[in-house]
């Protein structure tokens, strides 16, 4: 079954709700709000977050993490909340049921997004130098820093994720971080058989979650190694 789409009007609903998302660009969290709200047609607003500073968010909640949202005034903290809260808004606005949506499988993918995947992101983007710097270059185009912001957050910021690399790998018992990643995206792959997507004809949550967390290293080297090794592109 395809799922339930959002009307007009309860579009025009939560658009009053004037949704907020304050995240740093390449934050697979954030990336997954994003993509939940951008399937369902819902408009919101980023702030981009500054990495080392995080004055943004300190403006509004102590939490020292990203995503926060705003929504309707409540902020929001924690990517899973964000999402369960949004849930409940959208089935507010229009009376749908989301059942199968956010079914039970959809949350396991979901959970193996953030989880998983997501956790990998991080080593695979700062696995040197190089492309630590080819990450927060996305410093630059962020209209709202200063030329300062932006140097120091690709001085530092950069050098800082990518001595922070072998630690995280450590963490999390990863020995070569692009085998990890292509073999966390094969189980995806392999999860969808002949389906087109995980909920069968058309996304649910899980898949919702997956592209998001990909999406948040789009253009860098990491993505386009995992381009040409699986077969994530033309899904």
């Amino acid at each position: 079954p395809a799922p339930p789409a959002l009307s007009e009007a309860a579009k025009a609903k939560l658009s009053e709700l004037d949704i907020v998302i304050y995240q740093y660009k390449i934050c697979p969290f954030c990336n997954k709000i994003k993509a939940l709200l951008d399937y369902y047609g819902v408009d919101y607003h980023v702030i981009e977050v500054n990495p080392l500073t995080k004055a943004q968010t300190k403006a509004v909640t102590d939490y020292k993490k990203v995503p926060v949202a705003n929504i309707g005034g409540e902020i929001v903290t924690d990517s899973p909340q964000i999402v369960r809260v949004l849930k409940a808004k959208m089935a507010e606005a229009d009376d749908v049921d989301f059942a199968g949506f956010f079914s039970e499988a959809a949350e396991e993918w979901t959970e193996f997004a953030d989880k998983k995947l997501a956790v990998l992101l991080f080593p695979n983007i700062t696995r040197n130098w190089n492309e630590s710097y080819q990450a927060f270059s996305y410093v630059n185009d962020v209209p709202t820093f200063s030329s300062m912001d932006k140097m120091s957050n690709l001085a530092i910021g950069s050098t800082a994720m990518w001595l922070a690399q072998g630690k995280l790998k450590k963490k999390y018992g990863i020995e070569d971080e692009r085998d990890a990643l292509f073999s966390a995206v094969t189980k995806f792959e392999e999860a969808l058989g002949d389906n087109a997507f995980l909920g069968g004809a058309n996304p649910n949550m899980g898949d919702i979650a997956v592209f998001g967390v990909i999406r948040a290293i789009e253009g860098m080297d990491a993505f386009n190694d995992l381009q040409s090794e699986t077969k994530i592109g033309p899904w």
